[in-house]
């Protein structure tokens, strides 16, 4: 549900610190805020952003965390209706969505700072093919680890990867 990763995170930071959760749908972040509420987490600050992140938070953060729109091929077994709404046009369409969205992101991390890409997909274009694409056109960053789930016992598919900040 929308805010699981943001609290998990703020309990990790043990509600020290500041965490600035952006989402384009202000019923997702008021379910962040509902879910930070019942857990007394009070570092998490909701915003809404427009569909294009021109107005996301310009920081410099820490680390950011980009949870990025995708196909869901890796949450099939619990969204079986995901199966009808994807057509071979989203594997074109989302990962020119996905690569904006992290240069974004890598615009707003502070020199040292790093980068989680993150993705409910199984797909490489969506996930080491924007990876790749990112650390071809920015040679700030590094890539430190990347992590390919697959569907199964114990959790659903998905990728990770975490970008650092070249030294």
């Amino acid at each position: 549900a929308p805010g699981t990763k943001t609290t998990h995170i703020a309990e990790l930071m043990q509600n020290r610190g500041r965490i600035v959760a952006t989402d384009v749908s202000p019923e997702r972040l008021a379910r962040v805020a509902e879910n930070c509420l019942r857990l007394r987490i009070e570092i998490v600050e909701p915003q809404i952003i427009r569909e294009d992140s021109t107005d996301a938070p310009a920081g410099p953060f820490e680390a950011v965390l980009l949870d990025v729109p995708c196909s869901n091929t890796g949450v099939l077994g619990k969204r079986p209706e995901a199966r009808w709404r994807i057509s071979p046009a989203d594997l074109v369409e989302l990962p020119e969505i996905q690569k904006r969205l992290l240069a974004a992101a890598c615009q707003r991390v502070r020199p040292g700072g790093r980068v989680v890409y993150s993705t409910c997909s199984l797909e490489p274009e969506e996930n080491a093919d924007v990876v790749r694409w990112l650390l071809a056109t920015d040679d700030r960053f590094l890539l430190r680890e990347e992590k390919l789930h697959l569907p199964g016992a114990p959790a659903d598919g998905a990728y990770q990867a975490l970008l650092e900040w070249a030294s």
